[in-house]
Formats: structure tokens, C-alpha cells, sequence
């Protein structure tokens, strides 16, 4: 499902609204993005009800999403080498 991703970074700065495709498929979720041209991916696994661990493909990153029940609202943080942050990904009604 299409979505808009907030990202918020430890040194203050935000990045708001970027698109980004949300997918969950039984307990599996990838979160795919672009940057610079290039599209991302974090993979990972449901680790409890709307709780996920997520790995980063290609480069080195982690991170975790939190949601609740029936809710479009994802949120959480991630770290990437040597930064840090906190996402928000709202998906869009299908």
C-alpha cells in the first residue's frame, strides 16, 4: 500500500511526507523507498502483534515499527552505520 514516510534525524534535522510502499504479508513487512534515485528496503518479521524488527537490504541498518491494531499509523526508530533516528509512516486507505 502507498504511504508517507516522517523521518526524523538525531541531529535535528526531518524529512516529512516522502512517499514510501508499505507491505505486510502475514507476519512479514517491507518498507521500500527512494532516495537520490535509489530505492531502499527494510525487510523483516512481526515480533508480536503490530511489532516488527526490520533489517536493512544492502546496507547497514535496522530499525523497529510499532503499530496498533487496525491502525494506518506506523512508528518507530532506525539506526544506519553511523546515524540514528525515529520514523513515522502513515499508509493510505486502499
Amino acid at each position: 500500500m502507498q504511504a508517507k514516510m516522517d523521518t526524523y534525524r538525531a541531529k535535528g534535522d526531518a524529512t516529512f511526507d516522502a512517499p514510501c510502499k508499505v507491505t505486510i504479508e502475514g507476519d512479514a513487512i517491507t518498507i521500500a523507498y527512494e532516495d537520490d534515485g535509489q530505492t531502499w528496503y527494510y525487510k523483516g518479521k512481526a515480533k508480536g502483534l503490530g511489532h516488527y524488527e526490520l533489517r536493512a537490504e544492502h546496507f547497514q541498518g535496522r530499525a523497529t515499527l510499532h503499530a496498533f491494531e487496525d491502525s494506518r499509523i506506523l512508528e518507530g526508530s532506525w539506526i544506519e552505520e553511523d546515524r540514528r533516528g525515529m520514523w513515522r509512516i502513515v499508509c493510505q486507505a486502499d
